[in-house]
């Protein structure tokens, strides 16, 4: 291949990536744009029903954030995790629990977090099992508020591979 073809070829690749740049940020920015509208939905959602107040109320007297960011959006470091390294966000919930799932797994915790180098340490956050200290109409709250941080359309129950 002579020089000038290389050239050719260099330039060509140039543009192709630039091209590709430019369309992964726009996905990135629809994203950013899909969570921020959620998040401001999530936060008029708030303001006007008592339930969802009393859930956030609930979410910030156990912690939840400390682990799972303010208004459920994740991303707090978790060394070593299958997940990423990153403590799972809240924003999809309604896409993979029904009210009951998630209840359910708010009461036993998840014990064990997958490792993603299995000859690696094990990852040192995991969610307590809330199962004696949440309950009733406190349980009720913080799983209404929970579901409202949704992001996309609730589904009526868990999606099946």
């Amino acid at each position: 291949m002579n020089l000038t073809a290389q050239k050719f070829l260099v330039a060509a690749l140039c543009l192709a990536l630039f091209f590709a740049l430019l369309i992964v940020g726009e996905v990135d920015a629809k994203r950013h744009a899909a969570q921020a509208r959620a998040a401001a939905a999530a936060a008029t959602a708030e303001a006007t029903n008592p339930q969802l107040q009393r859930g956030r109320q609930v979410f910030l007297k156990y912690s939840c954030n400390a682990c799972h960011g303010d208004r459920g959006g994740g991303g707090i470091k978790n060394l070593n995790a299958e997940t990423g390294g990153e403590i799972n966000g809240l924003l999809h919930l309604t896409e993979t629990y029904t009210t009951d799932e998630l209840k359910e797994q708010i009461q036993k915790g998840t014990p064990e977090v997958e490792k993603a180098d299995p000859t690696g340490p094990d990852p040192p956050l995991h969610m307590p099992a809330y199962r004696d200290y949440i309950a009733g109409q406190e349980m009720q709250d913080l799983v209404a508020y929970l579901m409202s941080l949704q992001v996309g359309e609730p589904k009526s129950k868990k999606s099946e591979w």
